[in-house]
């Protein structure tokens, strides 16, 4: 027993003697936070706005979307740095969802013909050449983006061509990371983009 207890405090001091590893460093880079939801959820909101429409509708009546551009600079600016793409998804979602609703929805952009490739094939353009000369639009649902800190107000109205009356208005926020994360500096394919200085 005397020779036990000797060893014992021998093993406890040597413990001791022993340096503590150092903390292991996290090698996992964080996840940017993304928007809880998509474009399209978001562009949701705008589609019930305009759906209440102020003046008699015909069933019959077509519907055409334009892209939505940022409020100062119209016809000139769409949205860039992290919410590039989000003037057309809004388009492309209102198309969708009045379509879904049962509206009598146009493809203004669609072309006489159908255009092969060898990598793809296409039937819609923005070249007004290619496009019909007439188009029969009744109403135009259209649209500004205002960049904010923390996201874009998107404000939206339908308006009867023949009488610029704005018959029906909305307005909805899309966070700026919508589209992207909300790191400073992404990398989209070949290009980096800074979304802040």
């Amino acid at each position: 027993m005397r020779l036990l207890l000797p060893l014992i405090l021998l093993n406890l001091a040597g413990c001791s003697l022993i340096p503590e590893p150092a903390p292991s460093i996290s090698t996992d880079a964080s996840k940017a936070a993304m928007a809880p939801y998509t474009v399209h959820q978001y562009v949701g909101s705008l589609s019930t706005q305009l759906s209440h429409i102020n003046e008699p509708f015909k069933s019959t009546a077509s519907i055409a979307i334009s892209s939505f551009y940022l409020a100062n600079a119209l016809d000139t600016q769409l949205a860039q740095g992290q919410g590039i793409g989000l003037s057309q998804q809004i388009q492309e979602s209102l198309i969708t969802q009045f379509t879904q609703l049962g509206y009598n929805t146009l493809e203004y952009r669609l072309e006489g013909q159908l255009n092969l490739s060898t990598n793809g094939d296409a039937v819609l353009s923005r070249n007004i050449d290619k496009l019909k000369q007439s188009q029969n639009i009744d109403f135009m649902i259209t649209g500004t983006l205002t960049r904010q800190e923390h996201a874009y107000i998107v404000n939206a109205r339908m308006v009867n061509m023949r009488t610029n009356q704005i018959v029906s208005a909305g307005s909805t926020e899309i966070p700026i990371n919508v589209m992207w994360g909300s790191e400073k500096i992404q990398q989209r394919g070949d290009h980096l983009y800074r979304s802040e200085y």
